[in-house]
């Protein structure tokens, strides 16, 4: 499938492509950020944006139509990601209750439901400002000695660090290039450079069934990934595609770890709460003791003699 290059994007429809392009159980991550069926198209008028530099054609799904689209292609995800393999599907509000009903109807599992928080929603004056997308993290069932990829500690050495970085609420940062060609509502690479990194390793293939501007397609790339995508505007698949070529692979960084002193003074912490662990576990009462204390209380009798 990826003989010739690292990566292969086809200008056709993901759910066609799919079936006929990929293998069962071949994909080792899918990160893919579909059409929301909400006109985005049109989403510059609510947005004042300069559109000028966006590639035009962008293809949304008709309301009409969107259960059935998003059943036909998360079923034919189910069967492509490898057994342990990982998706995540960034979605808006409006049509998520389609989306989860798709991956409901699929062998997948729910790992996390991730909140990717932003500054830049439309302003309003009777409502809460929409000021966030959903990120739906599923996975297939592991099977044998293929197990589901999660690289808790590849930014942080330190589990607090490493935490904070994991929280179900995640800063989206704002994918502003000004004077650049761009495709309609596109994400930052280093959004989705996290989500990568912890869910794939060096050599796997990643997914992206929306392609839009290539963005996972560069992301996969530049940290030793292979990459298959598919993309059905032709515009933005002519305008984007080249540019994977221009990817610089990069080694992985090493992990931050906290200075000496930090070090020193959290692993302090930690053992005096193991410690106080300990402590309490001793102070439980044992079963069998506890048993035999509610016997005597309740028959006083019963070691007395005759």
């Amino acid at each position: 499938m990826l003989l010739e290059k690292l990566y292969k994007v086809y200008n056709q429809s993901c759910i066609d492509g799919m079936r006929e392009h990929v293998l069962d159980n071949s994909i080792d991550l899918i990160f893919t950020d579909p059409p929301y069926g909400i006109d985005g198209d049109e989403l510059d008028v609510h947005y004042h944006r300069d559109e000028s530099k966006v590639v035009p054609g962008y293809i949304d799904v008709p309301l009409t139509q969107y259960a059935k689209f998003s059943q036909d292609w998360i079923t034919e995800c189910a069967r492509v990601l490898r057994p342990g393999g990982s998706m995540y599907i960034v979605s808006g509000y409006t049509n998520l209750h389609h989306i989860l009903n798709a991956l409901h109807n699929t062998d997948l599992i729910e790992i996390n439901h991730i909140i990717a928080k932003y500054s830049f929603g439309v302003s309003t004056k009777n409502k809460f400002v929409s000021s966030h997308y959903h990120v739906l993290f599923w996975a297939k069932p592991d099977k044998g000695r293929q197990k589901r990829t999660f690289n808790s500690n590849w930014k942080y050495t330190d589990q607090k660090d490493s935490y904070h970085d994991r929280l179900t609420v995640q800063d989206m940062p704002r994918d502003y290039k000004p004077g650049e060609v761009k495709n309609k509502n596109q994400l930052s690479e280093d959004f989705i450079e996290k989500f990568v990194k912890y869910s794939s390793n060096r050599g796997d293939v990643v997914l992206d069934c929306f392609g839009g501007g290539l963005t996972t397609g560069r992301t996969a790339l530049r940290w030793g990934r292979k990459f298959v995508g598919f993309e059905l505007n032709k515009n933005a698949y002519d305008a984007f595609v080249p540019t994977l070529d221009t990817v610089e692979q990069l080694p992985d960084p090493d992990p931050i770890s906290p200075d000496a002193k930090e070090l020193a003074k959290r692993n302090k912490l930690r053992e005096g709460w193991r410690k106080d662990r300990a402590k309490k576990k001793l102070s439980v009462p044992n079963e069998s003791t506890t048993k035999s204390k509610i016997i005597v209380m309740a028959n006083p009798n019963l070691f007395e003699s005759n």
